[in-house]
């Protein structure tokens, strides 16, 4: 498993990354996560691929991967302090190996200490009886008990794969180069960036989402209740395989 983080704090490393923009590398060269900022406000995030990519597309974390949907009854108590959490659940947690978890955020939805979001420092590979122990970067603030549900959200920068809205999708940047699968290298998450288009797109300046039918791409909003990837900047004619800013 990649070194996702070493330090539990809110913000992630400034950088600390050998690696360059534009570059891909089968050997880590710093913390998952990592960020890097330019001059000109556009800030990238470093990244492990789980799948090939193609340049300049949306990406997503791995869900069935690195998260868990809202899950009740399945932990086991304990106390103010405890900095690990079990939970059981042959559905989910079957097949988790160690660390799958690791930089994830562990989200308490209901019942006793509902309402905090722990990060997950790593786990266990899951016993026999389907149980996985959750080591947190911080001590519970409240008990959980067996009626406690919870989710898990998975880190954002690990386990990346091209996003598409037939799937459980969580964008987390745009990738600036082709990347193969089980390497090393960055998204853009803000700024001016170039992202595959699905169609013509005009005018300079209309929202942006996630296209429903071509994995990676933008096309122009169409219901107010797609999330908005970002504005053009300039105008695509449609070309097949075009671009847009």
């Amino acid at each position: 498993m990649p070194d996702i983080i070493q330090s539990g704090h809110i913000n992630s490393p400034s950088d600390g990354v050998t690696q360059g923009l534009y570059e891909e590398s089968s050997a880590q060269q710093g913390n998952v996560g990592a960020i890097r900022r330019l001059g000109d406000g556009r800030t990238y995030r470093y990244c492990y691929f789980a799948a090939a990519v193609n340049p300049g597309v949306l990406c997503t974390p791995d869900i069935s991967a690195g998260g868990v949907v809202d899950e009740d009854n399945a932990l086991t108590a304990a106390a103010i302090g405890a900095t690990t959490v079990t939970a059981t659940d042959q559905t989910l947690l079957e097949n988790a190996t160690a660390d799958q978890y690791a930089g994830a955020y562990m989200h308490l939805s209901d019942g006793p200490g509902e309402g905090f979001t722990y990060r997950i420092k790593g786990n266990t590979k899951a016993t026999d009886a389907y149980a996985v122990d959750f080591r947190l970067y911080d001590p519970l603030v409240v008990a959980v008990t067996t009626a406690t549900d919870f989710a898990i959200t998975p880190f954002l920068y690990n386990n990346v794969m091209i996003a598409t809205v037939n799937a459980d999708c969580l964008l987390c940047g745009v990738s600036v180069r082709a990347m193969q699968a089980t390497y090393y290298g960055w998204v853009q998450t803000s700024g001016i960036a170039t992202i595959l288009a699905e169609m013509a797109i005009t005018p300079v300046g209309i929202p942006l989402t996630l296209s429903d039918s071509t994995a990676g791409a933008v096309q122009v909003q169409d219901a107010f209740t797609e999330p908005v990837v970002g504005l053009a900047t300039y105008l695509a004619d449609g070309d097949e395989g075009d671009h847009v800013g």
